[in-house]
């Protein structure tokens, strides 16, 4: 593999270049969206998403805007359930 900065040869498993100094390989892993936190905050707690958006959000934008997307998503349907039961207790007069 050759270093992306630089142009050197560089080992296949580097993650930083030898040469240059430059990190070849992101250290957080692959950036796409974490399953299992959003699904976490979907389900159970929003808090969740939003901490989650805010840790990511330089190093995995990807995974940084789908958990604020369940965030929000949550937040959603905690208003419209809300507004349901007050439509309801409202027309039970």
């Amino acid at each position: 593999m050759y270093c992306k900065n630089c142009g050197e040869h560089i080992s296949e498993h580097a993650e930083i270049c030898i040469h240059c100094g430059v990190r070849v390989k992101n250290a957080g892993g692959e950036d796409k969206p974490n399953w299992g936190v959003n699904i976490i905050t979907l389900c159970c707690v929003p808090l969740v998403g939003l901490i989650m958006f805010f840790v990511w959000k330089n190093e995995k934008p990807v995974a940084a805007k789908s958990a604020l997307m369940f965030f929000f998503i949550n937040i959603a349907i905690i208003v419209l359930f809300y507004i349901a039961m007050f439509i309801i207790g409202l027309s039970s007069y």
